[in-house]
């Protein structure tokens, strides 16, 4: 059995070969050091110039990295050689607004009209959290009651991502650490109470995001902040019930070739 240390330092190709191989289908947390993680969303090119714009809309939760062409899984732009049928360790399946499978390829769903996205993720700029040596503790991916732009028949709220800092210093250079990364969602977009954006409770999971971590409470003098976060599509394929939609399974990303910085504005 692998173990997630022996994958930290590893290329994206020779992980995602593993992943072709079945060798890793658990989640991407800390793997392949310093390398941009996408989420990855794919529709029927019916729904493709709606989804776009649906994107281009709600840039923060959804910022487009690639697209590909109907019928083709090869995300040439962020990752010569790779197969979006076969590269990421687990899927999810959507069908009129419901979750029917979470397979580790796609093979079997795959059509000449499906269109591929990859998004953006913060997943990609904790590395240069860490680089500048500022320490968090995450509480996950949760639903809020922010609403999205529509287009189309996409509709629904933001889902975001929420990290807690013990000062305001390492709040701060995060803030300015995540606003040169517009690709990875940008700055955050809320930071204080919870209760605020609709977030009922820190740290307990719920079905539709199983992955995220149970944490304590955050402790008097925490900094809570809430960035973007790329499951937002999945919570609009329920809620706007999408005929078919297939996405990344949460927190299981699409590992693109491009370091973290080659994405940075500046």
């Amino acid at each position: 059995m692998l173990k997630r240390e022996q994958l930290k330092n590893i290329t994206p190709q020779e992980f995602r070969s593993l992943v072709r191989e079945g060798k890793w289908t658990e989640d991407t947390t800390e793997i392949c050091s310093g390398y941009s993680q996408a989420n990855v969303v794919i529709v029927p090119k019916e729904y493709a110039f709606d989804f776009f714009l649906f994107c281009q809309r709600n840039p923060r939760p959804c910022p487009v990295i690639d697209v590909t062409e109907p019928g083709d899984p090869f995300p040439r732009l962020m990752a010569s050689g790779a197969d979006l049928r076969m590269d990421i360790p687990k899927y999810r399946i959507f069908k009129n607004g419901e979750i029917v499978d979470e397979p580790t390829d796609i093979l079997d769903y795959w059509r000449d009209d499906l269109v591929g996205f990859l998004l953006g993720c913060s997943k990609s700029f904790v590395w240069a959290l860490k680089s500048a040596n500022i320490s968090w503790r995450r509480y996950g991916a949760y639903q809020t009651s922010i609403a999205c732009r529509s287009a189309g028949r996409f509709r629904g709220n933001m889902a975001v991502t929420v990290r807690s800092f013990s000062n305001s210093n390492d709040a701060i250079r995060a803030i300015q650490i995540s606003s040169r990364h517009t690709f990875m969602h940008g700055p955050p977009i809320h930071i204080g109470d919870w209760r605020e954006i609709g977030i009922k409770e820190l740290g307990k999971p719920d079905p539709f995001n199983p992955y995220r971590p149970i944490l304590e409470p955050p402790k008097p003098g925490e900094v809570i902040m809430y960035w973007g976060c790329g499951i937002t599509p999945q919570m609009v394929a329920i809620e706007s019930k999408i005929p078919f939609m297939i996405t990344h399974a949460p927190a299981h990303m699409f590992i693109t070739d491009k370091f973290v910085e080659e994405l940075s504005v500046i």
